[in-house]
Order: C-alpha cells, then sequence, then structure tokens
C-alpha cells in the first residue's frame, strides 16, 4: 500500500518506502541497540522468507512501509508503518528512530503526522504493540493519548528474545 502525497510536518516528511531505503532500514532495524525491542531480528537471522518480505516491502497489500525523513536535507531518520484491518477504520502502527537522533522529537512529530492522516481518511481508532521495557516509546504513546488495553508478548523473529509487552490503543 502507498500513500498518496507525503506527510509533511515542521520538520520532517514522512514518505513511501523505495527499495533504495532498504539498507538504511535493515541497518536500523537489525542493530542490536537500535532494535533492541522490535519484531525484527539481527542480521545473523535473516532467512530466506525473511529477506523475500524485505525485498517485497514496498509491494505490500498489507499495510503502509514508510520513511521519515528530514524536509530540508532528505537525510532518512527514521521508518513508520500502519497496517489497516479491513474496514480501514482501525489502524496498527509501528515506527522506529535510528538512535543517532533519539530524543529529538521525530518520533512525536512523525506520530501526530499519521494520526492526522489516519483520522482524514476515517479511521476511528490506533493500536500499537510496544515492549514494556521499551520506556521512550512507551511515553509518547501516552503523550498522545493512547491508553493500555491489555498485556502481551511477542519475540524477535526466529531468536529466543520474547517481550512482555502493552497492546496500547487511542479512539480517535
Amino acid at each position: 500500500m502507498r500513500i498518496d502525497n507525503p506527510m509533511r510536518g515542521e520538520r520532517i516528511l514522512v514518505r513511501n518506502y523505495e527499495k533504495s531505503d532498504l539498507e538504511f532500514l535493515t541497518g536500523m532495524w537489525f542493530h542490536e541497540e537500535n532494535g533492541k525491542y522490535m519484531s525484527d531480528p539481527t542480521a545473523e537471522y535473516v532467512d530466506q522468507a525473511y529477506q523475500k518480505a524485505l525485498d517485497t516491502l514496498g509491494e505490500s497489500q498489507l499495510g503502509y512501509y514508510l520513511v521519515i525523513e528530514l524536509a530540508d536535507t532528505g537525510e532518512p531518520v527514521g521508518s513508520f508503518c500502519m497496517f489497516p484491518d479491513e474496514r480501514e477504520k482501525v489502524y496498527d502502527i509501528g515506527y522506529c528512530i535510528h538512535r543517532k537522533h533519539w530524543k529529538s522529537g521525530y518520533g512525536s512529530e512523525a506520530l501526530g503526522l499519521a494520526m492526522e492522516w489516519i483520522r482524514a481518511r476515517g479511521g476511528e481508532k490506533v493500536t500499537a504493540e510496544v515492549a514494556v521495557g521499551n520506556l521512550a516509546s512507551n511515553a509518547l504513546l501516552r503523550k498522545f493519548g493512547f491508553a493500555v488495553e491489555r498485556r502481551a508478548e511477542f519475540g524477535k523473529y526466529h531468536m529466543d528474545v520474547r517481550f512482555d509487552s502493552y497492546i496500547y490503543a487511542k479512539v480517535l
């Protein structure tokens, strides 16, 4: 799925993923610290099926794979994804900011833009799963009025790493 136009904020824009973004994204997602609380594995656990999924991100019909970049330079600073339900009323989201840009406010700006985009298209609810230990992401969602609906658990792909998590939700 692809958005029609980039989401533009004061300092960033959120645009469709392009194949040329893959090296930046996997460098961030597979990094031991940067991708610690993501379901993505570290590079040594990427198998053929996972690689195929990476190679076809831009063609996904399950959701939107987006890149967050600085509006003035085009430098990528993170990723954002949105997975709508079949009626496009509930969107599950995920995001990752490159560690050199942590605590810069880019995650807040991207989340705000995505919430506006979802609301403008008739979305009624946004959900996100976050590891309990991911203090920054938990704080970001709470800042935007998300509340914990329930506890859950997820793991890193093909790795023996599990995280207790919260399933957050916000009614728009």
